[in-house]
């Protein structure tokens, strides 16, 4: 799949179908999609990658809730694969800490 082709699926099918998820309303506080754009300056190590997700969730407990979601399991998750090689995904967990408004 070219990267526009997995943009266009992430954005225009697996989006709507993430969002219409039961578990997803229950445990998921915001869903952002970065997609990587062809304007990348030189110089710094850049990833090799078609996009970032940030899933946001109250507490760790709830994203292992909705891990283990059946709406994760039985449906996202199988629509990630679609379009996703899950041995290249990388996970990080953080908190925010805001320095300038």
């Amino acid at each position: 799949m070219t990267h526009e082709q997995c943009v266009a699926y992430w954005r225009d099918v697996h989006a709507p179908l993430f969002a219409s998820q039961p578990d997803v309303k229950r445990y998921v506080r915001r869903y952002i999609q970065c997609f990587i754009t062809g304007d990348q300056p030189a110089g710094p190590n850049l990833g090799d990658t078609d996009g970032i997700v940030e899933l946001w969730f109250d507490n760790i407990d709830g994203f292992n809730a909705f891990a283990d979601s059946p709406s994760y399991l039985n449906v996202i998750k199988q629509d990630e694969e679609r379009f996703t090689d899950p041995k290249k995904c990388e996970y990080f967990f953080s908190e925010e800490r805001t320095i300038i408004k």
